[in-house]
């Protein structure tokens, strides 16, 4: 064999050797599939609601050989977010009082998390819990701000006589095309954070988009 024949054949066997790595890399990244999509949710009186299936198998992780899909952590019962400091030293004490909840939230939540952290997050902060502008929407949906106070307050901003401190006033949305075509979508996300389906910090997992037949 030539020179140039014995180049060609270590360049296909190079070839099928990272084709081979490749394909191994790949299937062992992927334990149990993703579930299927969801249209969005509405609640029983048509409130947008997020939905959130749960199970290990998103991608692993290389460095922990865990799932990257991680959405809760529970401490003693509760959501970390929601727990007392002397209830999480407790917790890191003893690890049978952690639960980690791996899931995915469907596709409409998963839109409003990324609609909130492009447009809202500079004043009501990261993760919907609020900052020394704006109050934690979150904590607002616990307190009981349903979905029309919701909308409307995107929607026609709230100033000093609707209760807006002097100084932090919510401007009006209603004719930003970066808000207001996600205001359902944002709802979900923060809902989710207030009954505490999703931790903070994370990149949220999502199920495939939902497609119309």
């Amino acid at each position: 064999m030539n020179l140039l024949g014995s180049y060609i054949m270590k360049k296909l066997k190079f070839n099928t050797f990272v084709l081979a790595l490749f394909l191994a890399v790949s299937f062992s990244a992927k334990a149990i599939p993703t579930p299927e999509a969801v249209e969005p949710q509405y609640d029983d009186d048509g409130n947008p609601m997020y939905y959130v299936a749960y199970g290990k198998g998103d991608r692993i992780d290389p460095a922990t050989e865990k799932p990257l899909n991680l959405i809760q952590i529970y401490c003693q019962d509760k959501a970390v977010d929601f727990v007392s400091e002397e209830e999480l030293e407790k917790c890191r004490a003893d690890e049978s009082l952690v639960e980690m909840k791996y899931g995915w939230m469907d596709f409409a939540t998963y839109k409003g998390w990324r609609a909130y952290h492009a447009e809202c997050h500079v004043c009501h902060g990261p993760d919907a819990m609020g900052s020394t502008y704006a109050p934690s929407l979150m904590e607002s949906v616990q307190n009981g701000m349903d979905w029309d106070a919701f909308f409307d307050v995107i929607i026609n901003g709230r100033g000093v006589a609707e209760g807006a401190q002097k100084g932090n006033v919510m401007p009006a949305f209603g004719e930003n095309s970066n808000v207001a075509p996600h205001i359902e979508d944002m709802y979900r996300y923060v809902k989710a954070r207030a009954d505490g389906k999703i931790r903070r910090g994370v990149r949220l997992p999502k199920l495939p988009k939902f497609k119309d037949e």
